[in-house]
């Protein structure tokens, strides 16, 4: 029997959920329709099927993580100016707490930990983009992106120190990453606002320019 990445559960569980219309709150503060929704994540459900392309004899990039990187584009150009700088505000400060993590909680195998490491870009991205725009798109967005520069930096800071190190753009880890932090993110942003809504007992209303406030 094949046993399916977690990511690749994840994608086709949420996209079944958005089928059976369960997510549709979501997807209209996302300014989303089902169809694209669906598409986007089939999409990155493929993407883990792509190569490993050779660049030179230490570098290569995993092409499946372009998928994710795509969809970010296409978030970030369908959207306004100010939610777009929002979003990669997002994305850099969600960067720096992988980076940060990644220091304090290096990943080993049978260690035990109060957050899964995975899981911190997503988090990070969540509440970020709740307490500077309320946007789950932001979210979506800050949750691919943050680990992807997060993984790019760290590659950077090899190369100048001249540790010798094969390098993967979008190793494996990475890239299941950034296909499960963007879930997480809007899990979170969704999570923080019914919460507070609950809390004022008032509905979210949305801005003009798309961006949600309780």
């Amino acid at each position: 029997m094949i046993e399916l990445p977690f990511s690749i559960t994840l994608l086709g569980i949420t996209s079944a959920l958005i089928l059976l219309g369960l997510g549709q709150r979501v997807l209209d503060r996302m300014r989303m329709t089902t169809q694209t929704a669906v598409f986007l994540l089939v999409l990155m459900i493929f993407s883990h099927f792509l190569p490993v392309i050779t660049l030179s004899s230490h570098a290569s990039i995993d092409l499946g993580a372009l998928i994710p990187l795509g969809v970010v584009v296409y978030l970030l150009v369908t959207t306004s100016s100010n939610e777009a700088w929002r979003a990669i505000t997002v994305s850099v400060l969600t960067t720096a707490i992988v980076l940060l993590t990644d220091k304090l909680l290096p990943v080993e195998p049978g260690t035990w930990y109060i957050i899964d490491p995975v899981a911190i870009g997503g988090i990070s991205a969540g509440i970020f983009s709740y307490m500077i725009s309320r946007s789950r798109r932001s979210a979506f967005i800050g949750g691919i992106l943050g680990v992807f520069l997060a993984d790019l930096w760290a590659m950077i800071q090899l190369y100048l120190e001249g540790i010798p190190q094969d390098i993967v753009i979008g190793s494996g880890g990475v890239f299941s990453s950034m296909t499960i932090s963007p879930i997480i993110a809007v899990l979170v942003a969704e999570g923080i606002g019914e919460i507070r809504e609950r809390i004022h007992k008032g509905p979210a209303l949305i801005r003009r320019d798309g961006d949600d406030i309780e």
